[in-house]
């Protein structure tokens, strides 16, 4: 029987593959589930209509995040923490980059900070993975309160 497939499947395809399988497969399995649907005229096209919906959001949101990247790119953020001889009494780490982060408008996730915890007074230049592979450099200076 051949079918779209209506979401990703494991072992079988993926969003919107046509694709063969036995007829009990998909009358007991992908039907039941909305995993797939017979593969009509009208199946394929509403399939088609979706796959360009979903790129065109997927080329808006690259070319929010690089817009988001040549805004950060090579900017500066200080954080104040306390300290005793270059020492920090804790540590800076991603949750309170993010935090400062905040303050300037930026919304960024903290798993998406490559850092270690940062125990002393200094600069720092950290690395940030944005969606879509996207890389950019900070500089992070940490100063004493």
């Amino acid at each position: 029987m051949k079918i779209v497939l209506l979401s990703d499947v494991k072992n079988i395809g993926k969003l919107g593959d046509i694709k063969e399988v036995a007829d009990g497969f998909a009358r007991n399995f992908l039907f039941p589930k909305k995993l797939a649907e017979m593969a009509t005229d009208a199946a394929i096209k509403k399939v088609e209509i979706e796959k360009q919906k979903q790129n065109e959001t997927a080329k808006k949101n690259l070319e929010a995040t690089q817009e988001l990247a040549s805004q950060l790119d090579g900017k500066e953020i200080t954080i104040s923490a306390k300290a005793k001889d270059g020492k920090l009494f804790g540590s800076i780490t991603a949750k309170n980059i993010v935090k400062e982060l905040k303050k300037e408008k930026f919304d960024i996730k903290e798993n998406s900070i490559i850092l270690e915890p940062i125990k002393e007074l200094g600069e720092y230049d950290l690395k940030i993975e944005l969606e879509h592979g996207i890389e950019v450099s900070l500089k992070l200076i940490v100063k004493e309160e």
